[in-house]
C-alpha cells in the first residue's frame, strides 16, 4: 500500500504541476476567473492523472482493462468531491487574504484534496475485479 501511495503521490505531483502552471497562466497572468480556471485545470490534470494511474500506479488492478472513456469518467466523477474541497479552500483563502498570486491558495486546495482522492481511487476506481 505504501508503494502505491508513493506512486499516487508522484502522479498527483505531476498533475499538480500541470494544474498550477495552467492556473498561473490563465488566472494570474491572463486574468480569467479563478473558479472557472480551476475547473478547467481539474479536467486537464485529472485526465493526465487517470492515464498515469491506469498504466503505472494501479497497473496490477488494470492489467486486463484498457484505457477507456468509461473508467476515465468514473475517475473524474470520483475526484469531484476532491474538486469541491479544492474550490472551497481556494475561495475561502482568496476571501481571507489578498494573495499576490491566486496560484498559492489553489495549491493549498489541491494539497487538502489529495488524501481524499487517493482513498476514492484506491477503493472505487482502480479496485481489483
Amino acid at each position: 500500500m505504501l508503494k502505491k501511495l508513493f506512486k499516487f503521490a508522484v502522479t498527483g505531483g505531476l498533475g499538480t504541476i500541470t494544474n498550477l502552471v495552467l492556473f498561473f497562466i490563465f488566472a494570474d497572468k491572463i486574468g480569467l476567473h479563478h473558479t472557472v480556471v480551476s475547473i478547467g485545470c481539474f479536467l486537464i490534470a485529472g485526465t493526465q492523472n487517470y492515464i498515469i494511474n491506469h498504466i503505472w500506479t494501479f497497473k496490477a488492478e488494470t492489467v486486463s482493462q484498457p484505457l477507456s472513456v468509461k473508467l476515465w469518467a468514473k475517475f473524474l466523477f470520483a475526484s469531484l468531491f476532491g474538486l469541491i474541497i479544492n474550490l472551497t479552500v481556494l475561495n475561502i483563502l482568496i476571501r481571507l487574504y489578498a494573495w499576490p498570486y491566486k496560484v498559492i491558495p489553489q495549491g493549498a486546495g489541491i494539497l487538502v484534496a489529495m488524501f481524499f482522492n487517493f482513498a476514492v481511487s484506491s477503493f472505487f476506481v482502480f479496485k481489483k475485479k
